[in-house]
């Protein structure tokens, strides 16, 4: 079996990749550009306040955790990085990350990384997001991207590149 068939056979059985190493560098590229991950996500001072800061991930979560939070986003969302949403009196929906909220009011980073204070008197409705923002990579990137990609982010531990 060659190694791409096998690395197919494995994503498509959810296998683990994460042990095969993969290119730091390749992985910063994806993640800056192909994966767009900093229109959500941030390390060190680059990138969208809207997701998780992965400046020290690499510290926190393994290879396999990390691959796993790219396939299959949904499957382990804590609640600090859930999505969030305000619908107002007149119908307007606001998504974004939620800050605080009290009796008073609700406080949360918009989807435009702007940040909204909604007294509660104005608020039709609100609540977390079912479905998480995070999409799959599972058929946007190639095994051996997400590989690049697993193994520039286990090696952020709060030391930029």
């Amino acid at each position: 079996m060659n190694q791409k068939v096998f690395i197919a056979s494995v994503l498509a059985a959810g296998g683990v990749l994460a042990q095969q190493g993969g290119s730091p560098d390749r992985g910063a590229a994806i993640f800056a550009g192909k994966g767009a991950c900093t229109s959500c996500h941030r390390v060190a001072d680059k990138g969208s306040r809207l997701g998780v800061d992965l400046t020290e991930i690499g510290e926190l979560r393994g290879r396999e955790a990390l691959e796993k939070a790219l396939l299959e986003p949904a499957a382990e969302v804590q609640s600090g990085n859930r999505t969030y949403r305000v619908v107002t009196s007149d119908g307007t929906a606001h998504t974004g990350k939620l800050l605080n909220h009290d009796t008073a009011s609700i406080q949360m980073l918009d989807s435009q990384e702007k940040l909204r204070s909604f007294p509660r008197s104005g608020v039709r409705e609100s609540g977390f997001v079912e479905t998480p923002r995070m999409p799959s990579y599972r058929n946007k990137l190639s095994a051996q991207e997400i590989t690049d990609l697993v193994a520039y982010l286990s090696q952020l531990k709060g030391v930029t590149r």
